[in-house]
């Protein structure tokens, strides 16, 4: 079988770009967290995503959730949801808040950096119905569409988004009013849906910008960043990345500045200039070092890890998965975990090792259904099935490939993953 890379997109909050090589999922990052699939041989792999990692301030980042970035104030934080799309965690007075509103919002938001996000919802919707105000109304919503949608349930986060919305209308908070229409463009993006998602984008975008919030500017330009990568228009999303980095470097956002290094790094992954994607995904990690995020040198060395592969050095690229691996292993982050296993499996798939492939396939998808991740178990069974039909099991190749495409039915999303699904499965019926 001829073997292509595809890069499939997710998330949440992600979202591949198409990938160049034979062995890579390549994901635009930019204030978010996520693990999509990319394909190596036909596979739909794992993929990495961008912005987000490590918080500051009184909300650290949450174990699984990748990482938390302070947004411009104390209420407002920035998460990756699934590969490419990026949501915002808005607190906007819970933190202060008293008795029950208080209790329920700390409970609910351990247990949603714990990923058990139905248990985080009924917290924060105990939480909602001792609210206060419609301040903290929207940033309830907020947070339990951000649940739904790290679960991969698009419907259910994109109508709390909208909820949220029409809560900050009705208080005039013009922050919160921005952190919602930018997390209903994360939906959109997941969803493929790149004109309604560059809309919302430039909505959140243009209230930053009126209010002055310059942290939130460089969020949503790099979310814009992404959608013309994903629309392969790599000048506008280098464009984006390099407004972003300019605002970032304006006010001394270190972690802003490694995430849009990397995000250009992946543009000239893209344009085939592996040199200068090093250079910058190299410089991205020497940040991410020097200020202890874990989790964004975790990301950095699986984007190398995709570069090497791309230059057909796998043992490079192995060796650099392998420590992405260990450290989201270190810090608890499942949802990365599953991207590393993925991407793994991809260079043991180049290397035509189909037995360790599946291996790895299997452990991804394992953890994907542990945490509820069913855009990583679509990815995941469209690998197997891809795998199944690489080896000649037609039968075994089109269960697996029409559980993927049903999962990818049931939450609605676009992108590659989806098309590699359907393509494989007309294949086998054309045989």
């Amino acid at each position: 079988m001829d073997k292509e890379t595809i890069a499939v997109i997710v998330s949440l909050v992600g979202a591949a770009l198409t990938v160049l090589g034979i062995i890579a999922a390549w994901a635009w990052r930019g204030s978010r967290r996520g693990s999509g699939p990319s394909a190596a041989g036909r596979a739909v792999a794992a993929g990495r995503d961008i912005r987000g990692p490590v918080a500051t301030g009184e909300h650290a980042a949450a174990a699984d959730h990748g990482a938390v970035a302070m947004a411009g104030t104390e209420r407002t934080t920035v998460i990756t949801a699934q590969p490419g799309s990026t949501v915002n965690v808005y607190y906007d007075g819970l933190p202060q808040a008293k008795g029950q509103v208080h209790d329920h919002f700390e409970e609910g938001e351990r247990l949603q950096d714990a990923d058990q996000h139905d248990a985080a919802i009924r917290e924060f919707e105990k939480a909602f119905a001792a609210a206060e105000n419609d301040r903290q109304r929207c940033a309830l919503h907020l947070l339990i569409g951000n649940s739904f949608l790290l679960t991969s349930r698009l419907a259910e986060a994109e109508g709390r988004y909208r909820e949220a919305l029409d809560a900050a209308q009705r208080a005039e908070d013009r922050e919160g009013r921005a952190v919602a229409l930018g997390n209903v463009g994360g939906v959109h993006y997941i969803r493929g849906e790149l004109d309604k998602a560059e809309e919302h984008y430039k909505k959140a975008l243009a209230i930053d910008e009126e209010i002055g919030n310059r942290l939130g500017q460089a969020n949503q330009l790099g979310n814009l960043g992404m959608v013309y990568g994903r629309r392969d228009d790599l000048a506008g999303a280098e464009a984006h990345f390099r407004r972003a980095l300019a605002i970032d470097e304006e006010t001394g956002n270190r972690l802003g500045q490694a995430e849009d290094l990397g995000n250009l790094g992946r543009v000239y992954f893209q344009r085939g200039e592996l040199d200068k994607a090093e250079d910058h995904l190299k410089r991205a990690l020497a940040i991410h070092k020097k200020i202890g995020n874990r989790l964004g040198q975790a990301e950095d060395l699986g984007s190398l890890a995709l570069v090497y592969a791309e230059r057909g050095e796998p043992d490079k690229a192995e060796e650099h998965h392998k420590k992405a691996l260990a450290i989201e292993e270190e810090i608890g982050n499942r949802f990365g975990q599953a991207s590393d296993l993925g991407n793994l499996g991809n260079v043991y798939r180049q290397r035509d090792d189909l037995d360790k492939a599946e291996e790895h396939y299997k452990k991804a998808l394992a953890i994907d259904e542990e945490i509820g991740n069913r855009l990583g178990q679509a990815n995941q069974l469209g690998n197997l099935g891809l795998l199944a039909e690489e080896r000649g099991d037609a039968d075994k190749a089109r269960r697996l490939l029409n559980q993927a495409k049903a999962l990818h039915e049931a939450i609605g999303a676009g992108g590659e993953g989806r098309e590699i699904v359907r393509e494989a499965l007309e294949r086998l019926e054309s045989e």
